[in-house]
């Protein structure tokens, strides 16, 4: 069966639910058909539920940024909302700080959302670690003020690399609003990277602080200090300063008002749908879908713009045939090189119930929690730990649910390796939160294989550094190669600005602006349609 439609968005992951978001809100969703392979939205950041009592967990990404009034994220959210939707202050849910842990080393670091850092051990701090925890005071309060305009610009959609003269226009006037003290310094910035700027705060390799700044880059640019850009440093440095949120209900309750409010405005959503074939057609593009239930296939005739949140290893990897003319454009053969020269990475996660704690407060709790020295070499790196506010839904009685993920390579683990790594990650949980563990799951990155169908397990994108950033990132528009208003358009984590819910959000709002030269200001509280009751 064929069906024709303007526009196609594939995936319901943040990219993907964003682009609809804003296809609703411009008044185009009847125009759009969105497939999703799961019966759920999320894409990578889905969830999944056990047992009885029921618990629920967040597969991967637990928390937001830019939720606050006026920010990227609840500007995205509150536009054109849902019927019953919750409003912002309602579903987002304030991360009050990170908690550092060395539990070899006895101690712990608080980062709070006011810019104070806290030590938090039994112990006392040496006198060099008390100086660098004020080193690590200034280098945060230093990053949040270097990140504060580009966060402001984030709003603007910037598309990098630029493909098209109104891309080069659009960035030539975000350029105009950078302040000109950062106009000047702008060409330095650029090729700095995060390890000279702590260099020059007096922050070494091995000290308390350093730890500290590599434990946020590698949940926020997924790279070192060595490697990350200082411009993509300073906003993954800042995030709490710049407000972290956890959704009530996890994050599923954000997910579910962007794809009602699309259905709600006439836009087709159709679950279970995996895309196995894309090919090029004389009036646009054909796309293939199988029925995960039925195995039926679907034929669709995109005429205007498909959107693919899918990653460049997915496109690379026999999604197109390989004698469509495809093959040969100049773009889809950098996705298929940059596919060859990077690797995503990898996840280990543990799902599991705390013991609540009379002394916890009733707020969410993030965890960074650093190896010990006789930890396996896979594990030398942050564990993530995300708990729900003891109030959540989430939680049955007496017990919090808890995910816990660490980034490894996306390589099949053995059995010996899951059950060593497993008890490993639960007595460095166990550790820092003086709390029991029960009902323990794990998933590997064989586990989201087959969970997102991302090649290899591969949950995040391209590691970020300067060869893949802004005007070095891969480009993410293709042209149809004889009906030139007919677009092809990547979504998604391994296109600009790169990983995380709200960089994926920025690459499908940069995606609907390309598809339909609209723009993410024109349509902003544009609030009208079924979803409002008209």
């Amino acid at each position: 069966m064929r069906k024709q439609t303007s526009f196609l968005i594939v995936g319901a992951g943040a990219a993907g639910c964003a682009a609809a978001k804003c296809f609703a809100a411009a008044r185009l969703a009847p125009e759009v058909v969105l497939l999703e392979q799961h019966s759920e939205p999320g894409g990578s950041a889905g969830y999944f539920s056990r047992g009885g009592p029921r618990r629920t967990f967040d597969a991967g990404a637990t928390q937001l940024i830019e939720c606050q009034s006026g920010q990227l994220q609840e500007l995205l959210y509150s536009m054109c909302p849902a019927k019953d939707q919750k409003a912002s202050w309602e579903l987002f849910e304030p991360i009050p700080q990170i908690s550092q842990h060395w539990n070899e080393q006895n101690c712990a670091v608080i980062l709070r959302s006011d810019g104070r850092v806290i030590w938090s051990s039994q112990r006392s701090a040496t006198e060099e670690e008390e100086k660098d925890l004020r080193r690590l005071e200034k280098f945060l309060a230093m990053s949040g003020k270097e990140a504060d305009w580009m966060w402001q610009l984030l709003k603007e959609i910037p598309r990098f690399p630029p493909q098209s003269w109104a891309d080069i226009k659009r960035a030539l006037e975000l350029f105009g609003k950078v302040p000109w003290i950062k106009k000047i310094s702008f060409p330095v910035l650029f090729f700095l990277n995060a390890e000279k700027m702590l260099r020059l705060y007096g922050i070494r390799p091995n000290s308390l602080a350093y730890d500290v700044v590599a434990g946020l880059l590698v949940d926020t640019t997924q790279s070192s200090p060595q490697k990350s850009p200082w411009l993509a440093a300073a906003m993954g440095i800042s995030i709490i300063r710049r407000g972290l949120f956890r959704c009530r209900k996890g994050m599923r309750g954000y997910f579910r008002p962007l794809l009602s409010s699309f259905e709600q405005n006439g836009g087709v959503y159709t679950p279970h749908s995996q895309v196995i074939r894309l090919e090029t057609h004389p009036d646009g593009f054909l796309v293939t879908s199988r029925d995960s239930r039925s195995g039926e296939l679907a034929e669709h005739l995109v005429r205007s713009a498909a959107l693919l949140n899918l990653t460049i290893w997915d496109i690379a990897s026999g999604l197109i045939p390989p004698e469509d003319p495809l093959n040969k454009n100049k773009v889809f053969k950098t996705w298929s090189a940059r596919a060859a020269q990077n690797k995503g990475w990898g996840a280990f996660a543990l799902y599991a119930l705390v013991e609540d704690k009379p002394e916890w407060d009733d707020v969410p709790q993030y965890l960074q929690l650093f190896p010990s020295s006789t930890d396996p070499q896979a594990l030398q790196t942050p564990l993530y730990v995300s708990i729900p506010a003891r109030s959540d839904q989430a939680n049955p009685s007496g017990f919090r649910v808890l995910t816990a993920t660490l980034h490894v390579a996306a390589e099949d683990v053995s059995e010996q390796e899951r059950s060593t790594w497993k008890q490993v990650l639960m007595a460095r949980i166990s550790a820092a939160l003086n709390a029991r563990l029960e009902s323990v799951e794990t998933a590997t990155p064989a586990t989201f294989a087959r969970y997102t169908a991302r090649k290899n397990g591969q949950v995040g994108g391209i590691p970020l550094a300067l060869k893949n950033f802004m005007f070095f990132a891969p480009p993410s528009q293709l042209t149809h190669p004889t009906n030139k208003k007919c677009k092809l358009l990547l979504i998604g984590d391994t296109v600009f600005p790169g990983q995380g819910v709200v960089a994926c959000s920025v690459s499908g709002i940069a995606a609907f602006e390309r598809a339909t030269n609209l723009t993410f200001q024109s349509i902003q509280g544009k609030t009208f349609g079924l979803a409002n009751g008209q």
